[in-house]
């Protein structure tokens, strides 16, 4: 299996933003797939605080910005969470799964609706008949 992982030349952009701060999207790429996680850097005194969202997964860092390594502990954390290796990621609280959402309930049909269903059940029961009258037809 392939990992993602950011490309070298977006690294850059990780220690740019742990620097000034602010929101950026970040491709992180394997051989058949790029998919793309949005942070925000929220700079302290002492602390880079980092929100991650990626793919209906989030995750929170906090980071000492005297860390020469930042942007590489960014690097790991991001990539972490698009390779589910990272047991405190969780779903971000807009999204939901597939198993979390509830069914649609169809509306209710109208009167055009119904006289168009009933006419398509009706030219489907002619179909049939008419297929299994040239099966036996073919049959004998």
């Amino acid at each position: 299996m392939n990992s993602y992982l950011i490309p070298l030349a977006k690294q850059e952009l990780l220690h740019h933003m742990l620097q000034v701060g602010g929101t950026a999207a970040c491709p992180l790429q394997r051989p058949e797939q790029t998919i793309h996680a949005s942070f925000e850097v929220e700079l302290t005194d002492d602390n880079a605080v980092i929100n991650v969202d990626l793919g209906g997964h989030s995750g929170h860092l906090t980071l000492k910005r005297s860390d020469r390594a930042n942007h590489l502990h960014l690097r790991d954390f991001i990539q972490d969470i698009a390779n589910g290796r990272i047991e405190s990621a969780q779903l971000a609280p807009a999204s939901m799964t597939d198993d979390q959402k509830p069914e649609p309930v169809p509306p209710e049909p109208t009167p055009e609706q119904s006289s168009r269903d009933a006419q398509i059940h009706r030219m489907l029961d002619e179909s049939e008949a008419l297929i299994k009258g040239v099966r036996q037809l073919l049959a004998a």
